[in-house]
């Protein structure tokens, strides 16, 4: 009976997560409305509200602003994500006969409590102020403020190791792909799956920049996000993509081995024969030097630079409007 039941609800989580439409806008809606509720409650939208340790309440509104949006979009993430990149799992399955789709979905929920213990020790370590750590001694508004930056940094622990997890099989799936260095359309995925990623990281950071909602520029802001983005932008562009990457480098050098023996060992004489048979092969070293030894193309490149560069365009521009203002008022 206690089976049947865990078995029904697997299966319309699974429906849930994977396949009714409207999961990510449900989901998304009913976190904002929850916390919206949370810190209305605790009166964090009330003036002369900020904690002392904030310049003014517009700043601490801003913060306040991040913690309500930035759960609600790391849910709405998670959904697409995964189905993104189960999509683009199944493509791959299909072309090559990997088992990649089954991974995407399958997730040890040891390991994401794991991490998320691990994101709830970062949270109260770096980005508590160590007054905020007697929690019972500090008003509702703060109590507000500690919960929201505990639940942004438990979620995110949550989160990135799931997306780690599919750059890991990724990465593995790839060694049993077939290669052919002329025509990488096969390996395509393998560098899209980590375009999901860097655009889900490069959102969250461009929604960081609401706790400028006072026009005052604050590096310190977004320091510690920075620390956890930077090297989990690198890991999942790259990782996904990095074994094939080096199989293509071997399968490049070798085939330029045997063509420089080849073209040694080439008659050097005149006749129009052997100058033909020799031009070919150095046409031939010439193509697979230009060869690209990463499963990109241009349009993957454009999008790569374009959603790395949308933080800090961000960020610039709040910072221009900081001087604007300053501008304006002075």
């Amino acid at each position: 009976m206690i089976e049947a039941i865990s078995i029904a609800m697997n299966s319309r989580f699974h429906r849930f997560i994977y396949q009714w439409p409207l999961t990510h806008y449900v989901l998304g809606i009913a976190i904002l409305l929850f916390l919206t509720a949370f810190y209305s409650i605790a009166g964090a939208f009330n003036p002369g509200s900020a904690p002392w340790y904030f310049d003014s309440d517009r700043e601490f509104q801003g913060m306040v602003l991040m913690l309500i949006t930035m759960p609600a979009y790391i849910a709405i993430c998670y959904v697409k994500g995964t189905r993104r990149s189960r999509e683009i799992a199944a493509s791959v399955d299909e072309a090559n006969g990997t088992e990649l789709a089954d991974t995407v979905i399958n997730y040890p929920i040891r390991l994401s409590l794991t991490f998320g213990f691990v994101g709830f020790l970062y949270a109260v370590l770096f980005n508590i102020p160590g007054f905020g750590l007697n929690f019972l001694s500090v008003d509702n508004t703060e109590k507000a403020t500690i919960i929201g930056q505990v639940m942004v940094w438990t979620i995110m622990g949550v989160f990135l190791p799931v997306r780690c997890r599919i750059a890991y099989a990724f990465n593995r799936a790839s060694q049993s792909v077939p290669i052919d260095i002329f025509e990488p359309g096969n390996l395509r995925p393998f560098a899209q799956i980590g375009l999901v990623d860097v655009l889900i990281i490069s959102g969250a950071l461009v929604i960081s920049t609401v706790q400028s909602l006072d026009f005052a520029f604050r590096p310190d802001n977004y320091s510690k996000a920075l620390v956890i983005a930077l090297p989990a932008i690198f890991y999942l562009a790259i990782y996904p993509m990095w074994r094939l990457h080096q199989r293509m480098v071997n399968i490049r050098q070798v085939q330029l081995e045997e063509l420089n023996i080849r073209i040694k060992a080439a008659s050097k004489d005149i006749d129009i024969d052997h100058i033909n048979q020799l031009e070919i092969l150095l046409q031939r070293r010439e193509r697979v030097l230009a060869v690209s030894t990463w499963p990109v193309d241009i349009t993957i490149v454009q999008r790569f630079l374009l959603y790395i560069v949308i933080p800090p365009l961000a960020w610039i521009g709040a910072a221009l409007v900081e001087l604007m203002i300053d501008g304006f008022i002075g």
